[in-house]
Order: structure tokens, then C-alpha cells, then sequence
């Protein structure tokens, strides 16, 4: 099974206050299948960590084709990719209620050795031979920002509420900030975004946020200290 299809129901808490899905909505289903497919095909946390590997994130990315309000069912596909050294992507497809392509992305993946404490690139043959992506070329990182002290907004706490099984903020988390610092009204519609993870947050780190726009694209991006913990880019048609 190189590909997985699961349906999901839409909770009120998946919504944003316009009825929206919320980008962290979309991180966390996205999550869930690659998760449950990764067991299938033997290569989830609990194989991995027999060896001391475990999968991390480094980036996310998704672009909203058609309307993403008032849904209250999807069906999502994915299917892992051919890896490129290091990197190992995996794709997803997101259907309405109507079998409608709504949403398309890209999560790319990495696997981290406990012990050595540094990446491992283990020969996985998970992917279909000549299998093709919903992009066409290969997802680049954003430019990294840097801190601008105009663009401070505030400092977070990481509570244990945020952390995942890893004991690692969990990624679908950092999405929430965009609607908790900008404020965006119902007509402001997410086209796409795209999330990068430069450096694990733990358990009470303080995490200083800034954020900043040009025109139609917001950017948020968070240090602790002078380590750039993880920073996006979200794109919206006004």
C-alpha cells in the first residue's frame, strides 16, 4: 500500500471563528494519515524507534485550490515520494464532500538518529517508481529572516499542552499563530502556506515571536535567543 485514502470528519474545533479550516487543522489530519500510513508500511515510530530514529519535520507546504468553509467531511490521500538525499516528501491530496480537490501539499520529512544525534538516511523503498507529486518541482526552503526588532510581537512559553510524542513542540501548533497575530477578517483567504522547522522547541523554552507583511503575504518567524526556531510564510488572496 505505497498510497493511503482515509476519510475524516470536520469537528467544530478544526474550524477558525469564519468556519474556516484552520491551517493547524490541515497540519494535523495531514500528520494523522502520514502517521497511520507509515505504520502500514512498517517504517512508523514504533519501528523507527527500535533503532533510536524517529521522523521530524522540516517543512510544510499547502495551497487552498477551491472553498474551505463549512466543510464537514474530506477525504485525504497521500503517498510518500522518491527522497532526495536527506529529504524525504510525502504528498497529499484533500477532497471535499463532493470528491472536489480542495487542498494540496507537501510535507517533507526527515529521519533523526537518537544516538548519533544527527540525520540518517536509511534506504526506504516506500514510494512508487515514477510516482508524481501535486508540485512539479522540488519544495525549496524560504529565505531565512533574520530578527528585526521592529518586528517583535511577544514572547510564548512552550507548555506541555504544545509538545508531541517526542517532547518537541508540535509543528501543527506554530500555524495558530498567524490568526493570533494578525487578526484576519472573513474576507481574507488563505491561497497557500508554508512552514519551515530550523530548530526543535522543548518544554519551557521561551520563544520570542515576531512577524511582519508585504502586501498580500504575512510572515512570522521565532527565535529563542539568537536560534531561529521556525518561521512561514501564508499568502492570501484580499
Amino acid at each position: 500500500m505505497k498510497e493511503l485514502t482515509e476519510n475524516f470528519t470536520i469537528t467544530t474545533n478544526l474550524r477558525d471563528c469564519f468556519d474556516e479550516l484552520k491551517m493547524s487543522s490541515i497540519l494535523d489530519l495531514t500528520q494523522e494519515i502520514a502517521t497511520h500510513h507509515a505504520d502500514i508500511l512498517h517504517v512508523g515510530f514504533n519501528d523507527f524507534i527500535k533503532d533510536n530514529l524517529i521522523w521530524v519535520i522540516v517543512r510544510n507546504r499547502f495551497e487552498i485550490i477551491k472553498d474551505i468553509s463549512n466543510l464537514s467531511n474530506v477525504t485525504i490521500k497521500t503517498y510518500p515520494l522518491k527522497n532526495n538525499l536527506m529529504e524525504y516528501p510525502r504528498d497529499y491530496e484533500i477532497y471535499n464532500g463532493k470528491n472536489e480537490l480542495i487542498i494540496k501539499g507537501r510535507s517533507i520529512w526527515m529521519i533523526y538518529s537518537l544516538n548519533k544525534k544527527n540525520v540518517a538516511t536509511p534506504h526506504l523503498e516506500i514510494y512508487e517508481e515514477g510516482r508524481k507529486g501535486v508540485f512539479e518541482n522540488r519544495l525549496k526552503r524560504l529565505p531565512k529572516p533574520l530578527k528585526n526588532k521592529e518586528d517583535y510581537v511577544k514572547d510564548i512559553i512552550v507548555r506541555q499542552s504544545l509538545l508531541d510524542h517526542n517532547m518537541h513542540l508540535n509543528n501543527s501548533h506554530c500555524a495558530d499563530l498567524f490568526i493570533d497575530l494578525f487578526n484576519p477578517s472573513k474576507d481574507i483567504k488563505i491561497k497557500s502556506f508554508q512552514i519551515e522547522y530550523t530548530s526543535q522547541c522543548y518544554l519551557n523554552d521561551l520563544i520570542s515571536v515576531y512577524k511582519y507583511k508585504i502586501d498580500n503575504k504575512y510572515y512570522v518567524y521565532a527565535y529563542k535567543d539568537d536560534t531561529l526556531k521556525f518561521y512561514f510564510e501564508v499568502e492570501c488572496n484580499m
